[in-house]
């Protein structure tokens, strides 16, 4: 058997693994054209990212609700983008400073801050998987509430946000930070254990050509 088989051969137990480690996944998307209950400033499209009333500054913040994924899951994903964010790490006091906080049911929990660069579309990842144990599955369940605090400092800076994208087990949607760019799908594990098994089929059938060779 020559390496090439072997190594699909090997392949196909990590490939079960991943399958199984992502059981559920699911992303849900807040945008302009799915922002969610209540009044959202998602930006509808590009050409208005300085404009009003999304290109927003200190005092104007706002939130959102993702929706519900009714699931069970052992990770999550929070993604936000956002459109000139001048932030610096490690932050001072004459930076932009925009926070993210979700609903834990009784209180607002500080996610972190965002992430970008001057005149750029960027996302903001936030890893909700340690809160699990404790809030995030009933609140992702019911659908996570969540809130923008902009230039918390009182800077003069502005942000607008296009996108929330809340993924859980990896999801089944990979989004770009730029609004009107459509999420693209990404291959069910089943669709990956169907491959792996069809890999495996070739495999044994160029070992038993070679055999009888």
């Amino acid at each position: 058997m020559n390496n090439f088989i072997k190594n699909i051969l090997f392949a196909i137990p990590l490939l079960a693994t991943f399958s199984a480690a992502n059981a559920t996944p699911i992303t849900d998307i807040r945008e302009f054209v799915t922002p969610g209950p209540g009044t959202t400033y998602f930006l509808d499209s590009d050409a208005n990212k300085l404009s009003s009333p999304y290109y927003r500054s200190f005092g104007q913040d706002w939130g959102w609700t993702q929706g519900t994924i009714a699931a069970t899951f052992t990770s999550a994903t929070l993604q936000v983008s956002a459109f000139d964010v001048d932030a610096q790490v490690p932050h001072n006091n004459t930076d932009e400073i925009d926070t993210i906080s979700a609903y834990d049911g009784s209180s607002w929990v500080t996610l972190g801050t965002l992430a970008g660069n001057n005149n750029i579309w960027a996302f903001t990842t936030f890893d909700l998987t340690p809160y699990l144990a404790t809030w995030a599955t009933t609140q992702i369940n019911s659908g996570l509430m969540l809130k923008i605090n902009i230039d918390q400092n009182q800077n003069g800076w502005l942000v607008t946000l296009a996108k929330s994208t809340l993924s859980v087990d990896g999801g089944n949607q990979s989004c770009s930070p730029t609004p009107g760019v459509p999420c693209s799908n990404i291959p069910e594990p089943e669709s990956i254990t169907l491959f792996g098994l069809g890999l495996t089929g070739l495999a044994l059938s160029l070992a038993s050509r070679r055999k009888k060779a």
